[in-house]
């Protein structure tokens, strides 16, 4: 059986000789595109073209490639103001959200607080395109822009409160808002401000006066054709009107509308107004789109994969490239466009029926050769919907049912070749059928026939031999001449310059034979050293004079003047599997059919664009059609079929010589967060911070007919300079580029070459990391002057350390060495002087040299201990101080004691410090031994906090102590407080009489 038509979208009504009907291909998205929820709420397109989506899980935008959400929370309805915002409402909370950021300002309305739920609240507009809200039994109230909410006060007609109001439709044309209500039906007239009604029809207007046998009024529609649809009664039980207000009267147009539902229950949810003068009505089990004076129903079985299935139809709209959008509970359906294109679909019922062969006919009538069911006629399908099964052909033998080719002679005899050697002639005048089994085919399969200008009949075998036949004569073994055996199966034959034909033959290559000697002229053959992919050819197919395009395991380019070949020089080479024909239209485009689908190849442009449901045309669905056989029909039409589908249709309405849009900034991504897109749009350069230079742009052309079929190609300039193509808008990413300013480009083009009018760009700025920005420079700087000018102090500080040194001990060495060297000078020359016989004083001089030799030697011992560094810590210093002590006091009989704390042992001096430390220690011993006659000194050194304690204490006579203000008396005390003063520190002496003496020494360590 033969399916005289494919539902495809839903709306394939049968052709008739009237005209065409319309043809719809349904496409679906659904949450495994992207979608939240498959129960789609509301559909609208904002002004730059997204189209916006509530489902019960949220709200999302539509580019055409990618969903965005931009809330999770239900959606019920979506509409388009006129300043560009759009109106949602959510549950019974209303507002307007701003498409450019997304941000969401509620709405306040009269009687919020006495709504519950959601049901009973509808978002409207007016044919002026002003919104209000309806509360459905209960208020209609219009939005103010002055005072930015919904009040009844707003409202541009007064009517009476009784009303339970359930629409209001502007009426324009007539200045009149039409009031639906649950109690009554009527309307306001602005030039009369008043409301008539039913009951008080003071203007005699017909309707009314007609309506009061058909109250109460359902619903109310007016079209764009001034017709007024009105469906009255109850839901369950539904009557639909159709007045025309021009005529003034009713009109039987309704018809298809009182049958939705395929004769069970259904409800209209409402009615939109579609281009091209057609209203569709949508809702509970129930969605047709009118045409030809009747609502045709859309709906298709479960199994049609190019149609539309659903329980409820919730909303439509009609975006501004043409295209159909349908919100179902089973997800969203869209149809690119309304095509006149024809699908059949052999049924495989009653056994195989793979379509194997096509061919028109001197009558416009197309043939099918099918393997395993015969051959079929479709009669002048454009026209009408005849299609005949030839049963004259397909009975005459079991073999006749397996076609291979079928061609016409000048005699307009139509000759199928089948399997097993079978020649079938049939006369479409007598509509008889003759079968030729002759010898000379040895039962090898006629694979095709093709007819030169002279009219004679070429025949390939599958054995590989070619014969000629002139159709004027009988057809007999005699009448058949062999002109070639190519040893191999014999796929496809073709005439190139009206004196070559062009055979392939499998597993070989390519064999070209002149016509009018018969002779072979060239091979073209992989064991002549060509591509393997020749031995593969399916379908040769003559461009012009110098090309000639070859199908196959991949799509070539052939010379047939050089015949030379060439697999990559073509966009088609890289088309996924196999292909399998070829044909060229009028407008110079080359198509193919193969096992990945259908592609049209712009051989002007070089670029190639795959056709698919989304645009109308049923290509691959499932191994029920790979286009295998093609042919250009007279009228320019293209038939494709393969297995058991054939689709016809015209190439015309996919000439994509639209130029594209430009292209948006969808999405611009900064570390996994969305900028809002208004902020793209008006800075002039986005800036981006340095540690967070990774993001991402998203673009795309906002055109939904021309999805998938458009080239996008971007660049960032200050990265690279070449144009990097893509035919699917993804995201964009970058990670990580050097700081610096960039600008990213992108424009579309389609098939011909033509780009957008605009090429859309953006600014963007990467902030330099902070060391390498001016100020760090300029700190840097600082930081090295700081530093050189902190050396030079330290350099210059050192020079002045050293320096000090080196004058203290210049002092030291005057002070103690100076006048005991000078001292020991004058002693020596005076006993020099004195005479030898005064022995006794020569050795009282000698005595004191000695003495003052001894001190020179103890001082000089002092002074390179207090500058050797290893001496810098307080155990050095104690242990000097002992070896001090012992050899101070011990001759004295006097007993010492040393307690040193524990936590001074590591303390560290300075050089000048331990000196002053240490003379003030060996001042105090020596004032002990002279002046105290004590028994017993002790010396205590510890900590305190940051400072340092030195204790010596005696048990001697002690002294009077100096009334305070007195002048001090003996060097020795003061040399003692002047080297405090220099360690910074305080030195206090404390004694009394037959008491002994304390000195305490109170030094900062650091």
């Amino acid at each position: 059986m033969v399916l005289r038509l494919l539902l495809s979208f839903a709306l394939l009504v049968a052709m008739c000789n009237t005209g065409h009907s319309q043809h719809f291909i349904f496409n679906r998205l659904s949450i495994t595109d992207g979608l939240l929820s498959n129960n789609i709420l509301t559909v609208a397109q904002d002004q730059r073209g997204y189209i916006w989506l509530g489902t019960e899980n949220g709200l999302q935008r539509y580019d055409g490639t990618r969903f965005r959400t931009i809330w999770n929370e239900r959606a019920d309805q979506i509409l388009t103001g006129n300043d560009g915002l759009l109106w949602v409402r959510s549950g019974k909370r209303i507002g307007r959200i701003n498409p450019g950021n997304f941000t969401f300002t509620p709405t306040p309305y009269e009687g919020s607080n006495e709504v519950y739920g959601n049901s009973g609240m509808w978002l409207k507009k007016d044919a002026s395109g002003r919104v209000f809200l309806l509360i459905t039994g209960k208020s209609c109230q219009y939005y103010s822009e002055k005072s930015g909410g919904f009040s009844q006060a707003n409202n541009p007609f007064s009517i009476p409160a009784s009303l339970k109001i359930k629409d209001v439709v502007e009426d324009r044309d007539q200045s009149r808002y039409w009031i639906i209500s649950g109690n009554d039906f009527g309307y306001w007239d602005r030039q009369t401000r008043q409301y008539y009604n039913l009951s008080n029809n003071g203007q005699a207007d017909h309707l009314l006066y007609t309506m009061a046998a058909y109250a109460p009024v359902a619903s109310f529609f007016i079209d764009d054709q001034k017709r007024y649809w009105i469906q009255t009664g109850s839901k369950s039980n539904a009557t639909f009107l159709c007045y025309n207000s021009a005529l003034n009267r009713f009109t039987s147009d309704t018809s298809g509308l009182n049958g939705m539902g395929a004769g069970s229950y259904f409800e209209v949810y409402g009615f939109k107004q579609l281009k091209e003068a057609a209203p569709a009505v949508y809702g509970l089990n129930c969605f047709g789109i009118y045409n030809d004076h009747r609502f045709n129903e859309i709906k298709t079985p479960a199994n049609n994969p190019y149609g539309i299935q659903f329980n409820s139809v919730e909303d439509l709209l009609q975006s501004d490239d043409g295209t159909v959008w349908v919100a179902t509970d089973n997800g969203l359906y869209f149809t690119s466009s309304v095509r006149r294109n024809i699908h059949i679909l052999f049924s495989q019922e009653k056994g195989r029926a793979s379509i194997s062969s096509l061919f028109e006919d001197s009558y416009n009538n197309i043939w099918v050769g099918t393997w395993g069911r015969g051959t079929f006629l479709l009669n002048n399908p454009q026209k009408s919907q005849g299609v005949m099964v030839l049963k004259a052909i397909n009975d005459l033998d079991a073999y006749t049912k397996l076609v291979w080719t079928i061609c016409e002679d000048k005699s307009k005899q139509v000759w199928i070749g089948c399997q097993e050697g079978r020649l079938a002639q049939y006369d479409p005048e007598t509509k008889r059928a003759i079968l030729h089994k002759l010898k000379i085919f040895n039962n090898s399969a006629i694979r095709q026939i093709i007819k030169d200008e002279e009219g004679l009949l070429w025949l390939g075998l599958q054995d590989g031999r070619l014969l000629t036949y002139n159709p004027s004569t009988p057809a007999v073994n005699s009448s058949f001449r062999e002109i070639l055996s190519l040893n191999g199966l014999i796929n496809r034959m073709g005439f190139i310059n009206n004196h070559q034909l062009w055979i392939a033959v499998h597993n070989k290559g390519i064999c070209i034979a002149d016509i009018k000697t018969g002779k072979l002229v060239q091979s073209i053959t992989v064991d002549q050293g060509q591509p393997s992919f020749i031995a593969n050819t399916k379908e040769l197919l003559t461009f012009n004079d110098t090309l000639c395009l070859i199908a196959g395991e991949k799509l070539g380019i052939l010379n047939p003047q050089k015949f030379k070949i060439n697999y990559s020089n073509l966009p088609g080479s890289q088309l996924p599997g196999s292909i399998f024909t070829l044909q060229k239209d009028q407008y110079g485009n080359c198509w193919a059919g193969g096992s990945s689908g259908i592609y049209k190849l712009n051989m002007a442009s070089r670029t190639i664009t795959r056709l698919t449901q989304q645009d109308g045309l049923i290509t691959i669905h499932n191994n029920s059609y790979v286009p295998e056989r093609s042919m250009q029909l007279r009228n320019g039409w293209l038939a494709f079929g393969g297995n058991q589908h054939l689709v016809l249709f015209n190439p015309a309405e996919y000439n994509n010589s639209m130029v594209p849009p430009s292209v948006n900034i969808t999405g611009f991504q900064l570390n996994g967060r969305y900028l809002p897109e208004d902020s793209l749009t008006a800075l002039n350069t986005i800036n981006i911070p340095y540690e967070h230079r990774v993001f991402s742009i998203e673009f795309a052309a906002i055109n939904f007919m021309q999805k998938g079929r458009l080239i996008y190609e971007y660049k960032l300039e200050g990265l690279n300079d070449e144009w990097i193509s893509l035919t699917t808008p993804t995201s964009i990413n970058y990670n990580f580029l050097p700081h610096g300013h960039y600008r990213f480009l992108v424009r579309a083009k389609n098939e011909l070459g033509q780009y957008s009018p605009t090429i859309t760009s953006l600014r963007i700025y990467i902030a330099p990391p902070f060391w390498k920005t001016a100020w760090f420079y300029i700190l840097v700087g600082l930081a090295i002057v700081s530093l050189l000018f902190y050396l030079h102090r330290l350099r210059l500080q050192k020079l002045l350390h050293i320096e000090k040194v080196r004058s203290r001990l210049a002092r030291d060495l005057h002070d103690d060495m100076g006048s005991t060297l000078s001292t020991i000078n004058i002693l020596s020359n005076m006993a020099l002087q004195q005479p030898s016989i005064d022995e006794a004083k020569s050795k009282a001089y000698m005595s004191t040299i000695s003495t003052s030799t001894s001190q020179m030697m103890e001082a000089m011992d002092d002074i390179v201990w207090s500058i050797n560094p290893v001496n810098d810590n307080i155990a050095k210093m104690v242990a000097r101080m002992k070896e001090t002590a012992g050899a101070v006091l011990e001759p004295k009989q006097i007993d010492y004691r040393f307690e040193i704390a524990p936590s001074v042992t590591d303390v560290h001096l300075s050089m000048e410090a331990r000196r002053e430390v240490f003379l003030i220690f060996k001042e105090a011993i020596n004032n002990i031994v002279k002046y105290a006659a004590a028994t017993l000194v002790t010396l205590t050194f510890k900590r305190k906090g940051p400072n340092l304690l030195l204790t010596i204490e005696d048990n001697g006579i002690g002294f009077e102590m100096a009334v305070p203000g007195s002048t001090v008396r003996g060097n020795g005390l003061k040399n003692m407080q002047k080297r405090a003063a220099a360690l910074k520190g305080q030195l206090s002496i404390n004694s009394q009489p037959g008491s002994g003496t304390s000195l305490k020494l109170v030094m900062p360590i650091a």
